[in-house]
């Protein structure tokens, strides 16, 4: 086996020195390629993992409060199932009293800090234009100022109004995938639309939004709420959307909706609601529960590999020691203190896992750039997932040398000093 390179002893000068110590280390990855590669292969791994994870993860969450807040940092959705996961709590909801179009109203008229408030159903149809067809688009019943409320754009024609609620008109608004796939090159404004056995007019299409969470934002038909009432009956909770006058009013208008719904219902103080308030920030927390503990696991993943790095690494030390006992024995007779020879491979170990640690960065960056560019996942290489991974690089490195450095500092100078 190779030795490692013994260090230059500048003439009087017997402590530890920094750039040297560095300077032996490198000089062994270099004398020993394959093993050093071996050596600080969990190392890299562990620090590309943690780098690639960290950034998606940071990525994704930017991504999901970018669109949670597309409609508005201020509107708020009321419905009477809420955020239900288990089958009991969802099943006690569901036997709730269905929300109507008139609580909207009454939101709408009562709150002051509410700007608007409207009623919506949906459900899932096929669509058909004579020898076209898409299926499973969402249609949704709306009252007029739906698009406001939700900063849906239009781009070409106009929104539903209030004379359509009024008359049960049966025209729509398409989502711009709606208009592509079933009308191509045509202009779908005019055209008519099959909705179940119910022929619409398109009066709307609306401005191209993309995916968000994986579902088309541009796949969907809205009708006016009293056309999708009498097509899919009256029976059926509709949700509310609320939007507060600023975002500064956002929290006094989800008191006044809670106020007026509890009015409306009846509620006795004490008792508790029979509808669900969910805002921006309760959809951002669940997601962000979520990925936190995504991010726990991989990075849990990422740690054992770490610990595996560090685990060679110290054998790889220890080898070392038994290899320089001689170059210790000398250094110490010579005047060298024990915390000097300690110090010595203490700043060697360290200097090793840095370099997996840059490695890893280097790969960590790239595989989550590769990501970003191969899919629809959203990345972003933060300054902390840098640090991060560069910290713990060292610190295993310093860990796990602790104990041959211990060691090489208790040795013997006369015994070293005979090591053959």
């Amino acid at each position: 086996m190779q030795s490692i390179p013994s260090p230059r002893l500048p003439e009087g000068k017997h402590t530890v020195n920094l750039r040297e110590s560095a300077g032996i280390a490198l000089s062994a990855v270099r004398a020993q390629k394959l093993r050093s590669f071996l050596t600080l292969l969990g190392v890299i791994i562990g620090v590309s993992s943690v780098i690639a994870v960290m950034s998606l993860v940071e990525g994704l969450n930017q991504y999901v409060a970018k669109q949670l807040t597309s409609s508005g940092s201020n509107v708020f959705s009321v419905d009477k199932v809420g955020l239900a996961f288990d089958r009991i709590t969802l099943e006690d909801r569901m036997r709730r009293p269905d929300l109507t179009r008139e609580l909207a109203a009454r939101v709408a008229a009562a709150g002051r800090h509410v700007a608007a408030a409207v009623a919506q159903r949906e459900t899932d149809v096929t669509l058909k234009r004579r020898d076209h067809s898409l299926g499973s688009v969402p249609v949704t019943g709306v009252e007029p100022g739906y698009m406001q409320v939700n900063d849906l754009p239009v781009g070409r024609g106009r929104a539903l109004g209030e004379s359509d609620e009024l008359a049960h008109a049966t025209t729509c608004v398409v989502g711009s995938d709606v208009a592509d796939e079933l009308f191509e090159s045509l202009d779908a404004l005019g055209q008519p639309l099959r909705v179940r056995e119910q022929e619409f007019t398109i009066v709307g299409v609306g401005e191209h939004m993309g995916s968000a969470f994986g579902q088309n934002r541009d796949l969907y038909v809205l009708v006016p709420l009293s056309t999708f009432q009498r097509l899919e009956g009256r029976v059926g909770s509709v949700e509310i959307r609320v939007r507060s006058r600023s975002p500064d009013d956002f929290e006094q208008a989800q008191d006044e909706t809670r106020a007026i719904l509890r009015a409306a219902r009846h509620l006795r103080p004490g008792e508790a609601d029979d509808f669900e308030i969910v805002t921006p920030d309760m959809l951002l927390s669940l997601w962000r529960n979520l990925s936190g503990a995504i991010f726990i696991v991989i990075v849990g993943v990422s740690f054992i590999s770490l610990v595996v790095g560090g685990i060679v690494i110290m054998n790889i030390m220890l080898v070392s020691v038994t290899e320089r006992t001689r170059e210790i024995g000398i250094r110490k007779a010579i005047g060298a203190r024990r915390r000097d020879i300690l110090y010595q491979f203490l700043i060697e170990a360290a200097t090793l896992s840095s370099a997996g640690g840059v490695i890893g960065l280097v790969l960590g960056v790239l595989f989550a750039l590769l990501i970003g560019v191969i899919s629809p996942l959203p990345v972003h290489v933060s300054a902390l997932s840098v640090a991060l991974g560069l910290v713990m690089a060292t610190l295993v490195g310093l860990f796990f040398g602790s104990y041959p450095a211990f060691r090489a500092a208790k040795l013997d100078p006369i015994d070293a000093l005979r090591y053959e």
